[in-house]
């Protein structure tokens, strides 16, 4: 027995002779370039060039399909690919790439790039509003408003800094459960409501755009393709809303009946106790109506920022309520799990959709710089997450509560 387990363990991924389908390989390195065919050939017809933009997909496609070949997992080589195709075609199409008088607009507009920075933090602090009040309605942990910023600056850091871009939700699951004293479930019910309640306050802004900027809208063809997708996305969050709503309020009444005893879960079934986890961050009516305006809020500093970035590369002929259009679609394009972080996919979005807001598509190449000064600045909050995590791990050597 203890021959069979040492054989299994140390067999070859692969038995001799046997190789993997073209069912297994080929849709890994052909999906993430259908994703893209209709939005890019779309800009290609606009004056944008994405002709050849296959052609550094395809290459960049290689590796992960040999690696695939030898029988390994392949996404992240795929991944990793990807991101390193689209950021060669950004960087070897002049119509795209940063030159010197792009970095002489900035130098000339650095106060209004500051500007953008400056809003772009307070992108954690109506996050750390949001999580401290859905704590508040949990009633197991005691947290300030002041620790709820810092633990979603020092969260900042893990999502930059760490690949997948939820390494900051693991930390505060970590941080909340195990040292704030919520549990575990109780955790990761929160953080995955507080991460949800962003995407209804993005759709919401969405829908704002378009009402702002609907002649543009039913002009242009490919964001009209859209707007089926933009209100299925909004009416599957009207539906969670509801369930929220509705969840609140029946938790409500339990704490009226029967104090306590809704807090029982270790008999209820998995649906049932997550049903129960989640609506203990929703108990008290106002909860729900605020953290889905602090989640507006944040993606209306987002834009604003964006704005200011615009203005500082000289973006001209493009309103300001455009951008209440464009930039949320483009940094949802941006968190799309493809690329890691997003790298290329975000630029070439924002350099297409703004592109397309123009009249003559003058405004690729500043679209892509307006989304690395984005990432800049998010890669900037990041780094004084990492001054917030410090100071905590100073303060009280994570033991018992944080900081």
């Amino acid at each position: 027995m203890e021959n069979e387990s040492l054989e299994c363990r140390t067999a070859p991924i692969l038995p001799a002779g046997k190789r993997p389908s073209p069912w297994e390989w080929l849709p890994p390195s052909l999906i993430p370039m259908l994703v893209l065919a209709h939005f890019a050939f779309a800009q290609s017809a606009r004056g944008m060039p994405g002709g050849g933009l296959f052609l550094f997909i395809a290459f960049g496609l290689l590796p992960g399909t040999f690696w695939r070949l030898l029988g390994r997992k392949s996404w992240n080589v795929h991944r990793a690919g990807f991101a390193a195709a689209l950021a060669a075609y950004v960087l070897s199409t002049p119509s795209l790439r940063p030159n010197a008088e792009t970095l002489r607009n900035i130098s000339k507009n650095w106060n209004l790039a500051l500007l953008g920075f400056c809003l772009s933090f307070t992108q954690p602090l109506w996050g750390g509003l949001r999580l401290h009040r859905l704590l508040g309605d949990v009633g197991r942990i005691e947290i300030t408003c002041a620790q709820s910023v810092a633990l979603c600056f020092s969260g900042f850091f893990f999502n930059i800094f760490l690949p997948g871009a939820t390494g900051g939700d693991a930390y505060r699951v970590y941080v909340l459960g195990r040292q704030g004293g919520a549990g575990i479930g109780s955790a990761i019910a929160t953080i995955s409501l507080d991460r949800f309640l962003g995407l209804p306050s993005l759709v919401l802004i969405v829908f704002f755009g378009m009402a702002l900027d609907w002649r543009y809208l039913a002009n242009n063809r490919t964001l009209s393709e859209m707007v089926p997708f933009i209100a299925a996305a909004g009416g599957i969050c009207l539906l969670l809303i509801g369930y929220l709503v509705l969840a609140g309020k029946g938790r409500r009444q339990a704490d009226k009946i029967a104090p306590g005893e809704a807090d029982d879960t270790r008999s209820a079934g998995r649906l049932l106790r997550l049903h129960r986890l989640l609506a203990k961050n929703v108990r008290r009516p106002a909860t729900l109506p605020l953290a889905l305006l602090y989640g507006a809020l944040a993606h209306v500093a987002t834009i604003a920022a964006c704005q200011c970035f615009g203005s500082s590369l000289g973006i001209s002929g493009i309103s300001w309520m455009r951008y209440y259009l464009i930039v949320p679609m483009a940094l949802s394009i941006n968190v799309i799990p493809v690329a890691p972080g997003g790298v290329g996919q975000g630029e070439l979005a924002m350099a297409a959709l703004f592109a397309m807001a123009s009249s003559d598509g003058a405004n690729a190449q500043a679209g892509v710089m307006l989304m690395l000064l984005f990432r800049l600045s998010n890669i900037a909050i990041g780094l004084s997450g990492a001054v917030a995590y410090v100071a905590g791990w100073r303060r009280c050597g994570w033991k018992a509560t944080w900081p």
